[in-house]
């Protein structure tokens, strides 16, 4: 699948279709809200849903450390869906697997979890200019990336069909993350005229405006 490179700041960020974005300079790999867990969520309210959803999320992961063999990971917020249960252990066993990995944590609304282990750095916001990561998007001089919101745009086909696909975006001072996990849904967005958009369709992540 095609991935799509876009400048900003100077610097050149690859698009991947997994939904993550490759920093080629920094050797870092970022990504936003997988919510592992939240299978085990909906399982113990009641709803039957597979924990192989978060461990397919898991071997994508996977592929993308060993495609690019990044230094570090940045995940923005949004890594666990609420409390401690299988999915997490899936997690932590994960990091094992791939410790000479650093992985870094920009806590989200519903990472909640009571003890973090040492080898994940948890912070509330990341500096590496000319960026500034945040679970949510923030003003902090330099051009944030952030996640939370899940976005997607409205695809329409011939006649009345239409799709909502995950998308990047970019305004002037931020971009926005579509969510990493497979299990999170997606919130349709109305980009502005002059914001660059970018689908994640079954060929790859295409430019929408």
């Amino acid at each position: 699948m095609n991935s799509q490179e876009i400048e900003i700041k100077g610097e050149r960020l690859t698009l991947l279709p997994e939904r993550a974005v490759y920093w080629s300079d920094k050797n870092l790999l970022i990504l936003s809200d997988l919510h592992l867990g939240k299978a085990g969520h909906f399982r113990k309210h009641g709803v039957p849903i597979s924990r192989n959803i978060h461990l397919t999320d898991l071997q994508i992961l996977e592929s993308l450390i060993q495609r690019f063999k990044p230094h570090k990971v940045i995940l923005l917020g949004d890594l666990f869906h609420s409390f401690e249960n299988n999915e997490w252990q899936d997690f932590l066993r994960f990091m094992e697997v791939y410790d000479f990995v650093k992985f870094t944590l920009v806590e989200g609304n519903h990472d909640i979890i009571s003890e973090y282990p040492k080898e994940l750095k948890v912070v509330i916001q990341l500096n590496i200019p000319p960026f500034s990561f945040t679970h949510i998007k923030e003003d902090s001089g330099y051009y944030n990336l952030s996640g939370h919101i899940h976005p997607g745009v409205q695809m329409k086909g011939r006649g009345r069909q239409s799709m909502t696909i995950p998308c990047f975006t970019f305004k002037d001072d931020h971009g926005i993350l579509p969510a990493f996990g497979q299990f999170t849904g997606i919130k349709k967005i109305r980009p502005q005229k002059e914001d660059r958009v970018f689908g994640v369709v079954s060929e790859g992540v295409i430019e929408l405006t």
